[in-house]
């Protein structure tokens, strides 16, 4: 009976370390290595049960579109170790200062996005500004670099439904918002209109 209760035991064991790390391959495949944030297979994921969720209960949802300003130059001038560093450093500020409910991920290079559930435009924008702020803060010591070549984070914030009704328009019109942020000074925070499409 011992025996016969240990290789019950020892099969139950390894069926629950076998789905633990079943469990663990999925996070780890979903997450961005340097960052530790979302990927961006797994942004596509969110925002798209996120905008069904947001149809579904007629809330609005919106999406947070950061670009890091000076980047390029600051990876020349520091080496890429320190532009690590710096990615590193920006996304734990963005995943610190979001609520839990809002999934943020690494887009693609210094690229950032925040899914905002249940959010209007005004307290994205609020949301928005204080990252800025932040980051403005984080590196504002930095003598080493003139203070117009200082990492700062320039965003475009678009809403479903008012702004787009898709994911993919909803990602476009952020971007064109971001855009519009970087080409009018950077470290600045745009909304998109319909306008803007």
């Amino acid at each position: 009976d011992v025996r016969m209760l240990t290789m019950f035991a020892n099969h139950a064991g390894l069926a629950i370390e076998n789905s633990r790390l079943y469990e663990e391959t999925v996070y780890l495949s979903n997450i961005d290595w340097l960052t530790k944030l979302w990927n961006y297979g797994r942004f596509q994921q969110l925002l798209a049960l996120e905008i069904e969720k947001a149809r579904m209960n007629s809330t609005p949802l919106c999406l947070v579109m950061i670009d890091v300003d000076n980047f390029k130059n600051y990876n020349d001038t520091h080496g890429h170790l320190k532009g690590d560093e710096a990615l590193r450093n920006i996304a734990s500020i963005f995943h610190d200062k979001s609520r839990k409910c809002d999934p943020v991920a690494r887009y693609g290079g210094e690229e950032f996005a925040i899914i905002m559930p249940n959010t209007v435009k005004e307290n994205a924008k609020l949301f928005a500004e204080r990252l800025r702020s932040e980051v403005e803060k984080f590196y504002a010591q930095d003598s080493a670099i003139i203070p117009d070549k200082r990492l700062t984070i320039s965003a475009g914030i678009a809403v479903y439904p008012e702004d787009a009704m898709t994911k993919d328009e909803l990602i476009s019109n952020a971007d064109v918002a971001l855009y519009q942020a970087k080409h009018s000074g950077k470290n600045r925070i745009y909304l998109a209109t319909r306008a803007m499409g």
